[in-house]
Parts: structure tokens; C-alpha cells; sequence
């Protein structure tokens, strides 16, 4: 009895958080609390699930200076807790993909990592991004992987725990690494 009632205020909670959300599909369940940016930049597919603690920022302006984001959530995409994605310009996780806890998937930076902004605190530089984020269909990230900006990972590839992935990645591979790389090629 008490697993049902959970469920039903996971299901209120999700219909009350995700209220101003681009597009959303059927059956997301948002198991709280979860953090909302920029609502309107977000779309989410059928069938979702989001656990405790995560972070889903679309940043449209930040110190007075504007973006125009775009994330887009797959169909059947199961994301658990405390992972962070974050965009000024574009991160897209294919349908079917598993991230586990603890990942954090940010297309942008604080700054441009230039001499002139050094002198500048961190949370008071202008945001960067070297490019968008492209995550294929069926991926497994596992737990503590960063995905950093300007990288496309194609489908059904496996991302090794405590990876940082720096570039681009071909379908059906196992990556490993900081920086990651290749292991193994899934034939």
C-alpha cells in the first residue's frame, strides 16, 4: 500500500514541477526534489524517469548576458540521482539511454579560460560553450562520467565509471578513462 502512495506522490510532484516544460511525454516520473532552469527549452519523451537531486538547467541568461539553450530528453531515457545537465546551446540523450548516478553532462564553462578573464571570479565570468553535446540511442553511462562540450557519442556505446569524455565517439564502443578512450569496439 505504501509503494502505491509513493508512487502517487511522485506522479503529483512530477505533474506540478514539470508545468512549463517545452514538451513532455506520458508516463515521467520525477522522484523529488528536482531542479528546473529554463522550462521552456526543455523537452522531455515518453516514459522518463528522473531521480532525487537532479539538476536540469537550460540557462537563458546569466550576468545579463542571453542564451538561447535547447535540451532535449529521449523517449524511455532513465537518468538517476543527483545527475547535473546543463546547456547554453545544446544537449540532445538519445531514446533508451542509462545514466547513472552522479553524471554530469554541461555543454558550457565559466568563461573562456582566457589571461584576460583570470582575474575575474569564476562565477562572475560570462558562460562558454565550444559546442553542443549529442548523446546516441541506448548508451549506459555509468556512474561519476562528465561529458564535456563539442562532443557527439554515437549509439549503444558503454561510458566506464569516473570517465571524462573529451571527444567524439563512434557507435557500439566501451570507453574508459580520463581522458576516455576506446576499449573496446562492440561488434
Amino acid at each position: 500500500m505504501f509503494g502505491k502512495i509513493k508512487i502517487l506522490l511522485y506522479l503529483i510532484y512530477t505533474k506540478l514541477k514539470t508545468n512549463g516544460i517545452k514538451k513532455i511525454g506520458n508516463k515521467v516520473i520525477v522522484v523529488p526534489p528536482l531542479t528546473l532552469l529554463g522550462k521552456d527549452k526543455i523537452t522531455i519523451g515518453n516514459s522518463c524517469y528522473f531521480g532525487p537531486g537532479c539538476r536540469i538547467e537550460a540557462w537563458k541568461k546569466y550576468n545579463e548576458k542571453s542564451y538561447d539553450p535547447i535540451i532535449e530528453i529521449g523517449e524511455d531515457v532513465r537518468i538517476n540521482s543527483t545527475c547535473h545537465i546543463g546547456a547554453i546551446n545544446k544537449v540532445i540523450i538519445g531514446k533508451q539511454t542509462l545514466l547513472g548516478s552522479h553524471v554530469m553532462i554541461v555543454d558550457h564553462s565559466h568563461g573562456n579560460n582566457s589571461i584576460e578573464e583570470m582575474s575575474i571570479h569564476p562565477s562572475e565570468r560570462d558562460l562558454y560553450s565550444k559546442g553542443p553535446i549529442i548523446i546516441g540511442e541506448r548508451c549506459w553511462i555509468c556512474e561519476n562520467v562528465t561529458i564535456l562540450p563539442n562532443v557527439t557519442i554515437g549509439d549503444e556505446c558503454v561510458i566506464g565509471a569516473n570517465s571524462v569524455v573529451t571527444k567524439d565517439l563512434p557507435n557500439r564502443c566501451v570507453i574508459a578513462g580520463n581522458p576516455a578512450k576506446i576499449v573496446r569496439r562492440i561488434e
